[in-house]
């Protein structure tokens, strides 16, 4: 398999047919994942100082609080517990269910942008790979046209991967943490192994559905065929991937995060230690002006790897079928039909 080809054909290929950025963009989408969110609060006494000082209007370290009356922050704390336990616990439940519906759409529907984002991006870098150079760059509707037929397919298959992976998970948490507390956290590079093959089988699978038009089991089993064997080509271009967006990622992430940040940090050297509101909306506006390039970027990024994903399964599935033994075997099969 030639690497340098397959890297710079996907290039080639998300360059010239940037609609593919946009089915990127949405393929990210599914592969975003839930994250818990954390922070650590300051001490008790701390806190309930902090809360005094706002109840009797000395809030000397809150300078946004000081024109508010002592006396509000108090009578709103009795008022809350003067309400009913009962109420409390109906807000409760309530808010409990509002999030869970709200992060169950969100699922849902990054499930769907998803699939639509990955077929959208494995299709058009297969109708690119067979098209000839001068050919107009591939539309949203002729590539919307020919992925139809193998939408459902692959939101039900990822569907199901997500399913069963969170079942398994569930199964077996308290085993994987009892491997990595007997082990010291060495455990966890046995399981590196694991999740990146279910990862490729995945990402492969996907391809084998849309490239070959196979049934979803049959296209679990093309995949297993497809990198037992050619285990060290995978591994090797899943380096090549990886080492290069992390490289890219550095190269142009570390500006991008770290640029709105600067007027903030040049007014606190100024005033010395104060953030001035001018460098805060400054640090702001840059912030709000860089979104739209890292959502470009986001989509570039995710293109390119499944175009690249894309076409070693191309020439993987070429060898193949130029291979000595597939020759002679429809050789064979000419001769007999002769």
């Amino acid at each position: 398999m030639d690497y340098g080809e397959i890297l710079t054909k996907a290039w080639k290929i998300i360059w010239k047919h940037k609609i593919l950025w946009l089915f990127g963009l949405l393929a990210s989408c599914g592969a975003l994942n839930t994250m818990n969110s954390g922070g650590g609060g300051g001490g008790g006494a701390s806190s309930a100082s902090s809360q005094a000082n706002l109840w009797h209007g000395n809030a000397s370290g809150a300078p946004l609080l000081r024109a508010v009356p002592g006396g509000v922050f108090q009578e709103l704390w009795q008022n809350m517990v003067e309400v009913p336990v009962g109420v409390w616990i109906s807000i409760g439940v309530l808010a409990v269910l509002a999030i869970f519906v709200f992060v169950l759409v969100l699922s849902v529907l990054s499930l769907f942008l998803g699939a639509l984002g990955t077929v959208g991006v494995i299709k058009g870098t297969s109708m690119a790979d067979q098209e000839e150079p001068n050919e107009k760059p591939l539309s949203f509707g002729r590539i919307f046209k020919a992925l139809k037929p193998f939408y459902w397919k692959v939101f039900l298959f990822h569907l199901g991967y997500q399913v069963a992976g969170a079942i398994v998970l569930l199964m077996f948490f308290l085993p994987m943490i009892l491997l990595m507390v007997f082990t010291c956290g060495l455990g966890v590079l046995l399981l590196i192994p694991i999740f990146w093959f279910i990862h490729q089988m995945l990402i492969i699978t996907t391809i084998a559905i849309i490239e070959e038009k196979l049934t979803v089991f049959d296209a679990i089993e093309r995949a297993w065929q497809l990198i037992m064997e050619n285990l060290g080509q995978v591994v090797l271009m899943f380096l090549i991937l990886t080492i290069g967006k992390f490289i890219v990622g550095l190269v142009i992430g570390l500006p991008l995060f770290t640029l709105p940040f600067l007027p903030s940090i040049i007014s606190l050297l100024v005033t010395g230690g104060e953030v001035t509101v001018a460098g805060f909306v400054i640090s702001l506006i840059l912030f709000l002006l860089l979104i739209p390039i890292f959502v470009v970027l986001t989509g570039i990024f995710q293109a390119y790897i499944l175009a690249s994903w894309t076409l070693s399964f191309r020439r993987l599935a070429q060898k193949e079928e130029l291979s000595p033994q597939v020759i002679s075997l429809s050789s064979e099969e000419n001769a007999e039909n002769d």
